[in-house]
């Protein structure tokens, strides 16, 4: 099990790009991953940068004192395990950003005991006015 986001574009997008040239289908796949990366650079800056307002308490694994995530926050890194496995993939004009971690799933979107820390979709949602500039300028 992984969580991933998947950056793919609709119907309208997928027939103009059939009739791009292959350098402009080109500029449109260095756009999609640009737009992958940022991703990625995105959701890893959150998860390590914070902010830490939640509870207090003695990491297991980091053997640290460690402060959680409040409810709607990205997580904040305890053993790194998350963070050093957010990955990106490209075929062509599609890109995936997420991680195979187990628990990125539940901290995304949450458990019924537990509310969401979500880091993959709010940066996506950053870079959704950046991509949609750089594609505008490619197919314009």
């Amino acid at each position: 099990m992984s969580t991933e986001l998947r950056l793919d574009g609709t119907k309208e997008m997928a027939d103009i790009l059939q009739k791009l040239g292959a350098e402009s289908r080109g500029k449109v796949e260095d756009a999609v991953t640009i737009a992958a990366l940022n991703v990625q650079k995105r959701a890893i800056k959150k998860i390590q940068q914070g902010p830490a307002r939640g509870a207090t308490r003695r990491s297991r694994v980091a053997k640290a004192v460690h402060t959680a995530s409040a409810p709607g926050d990205p997580p904040m890194t305890d053993s790194g395990r998350l963070v050093s496995s957010i990955y990106y993939d490209q075929d062509g004009t599609t890109a995936y950003v997420g991680s195979p971690v187990f628990y990125a799933l539940f901290l995304e979107f949450g458990t019924r005991k537990m509310a969401a820390r979500p880091f993959l979709f709010p940066s996506l949602e950053e870079e959704g006015p950046a991509f949609r500039r750089r594609l505008q300028g490619i197919l314009q």
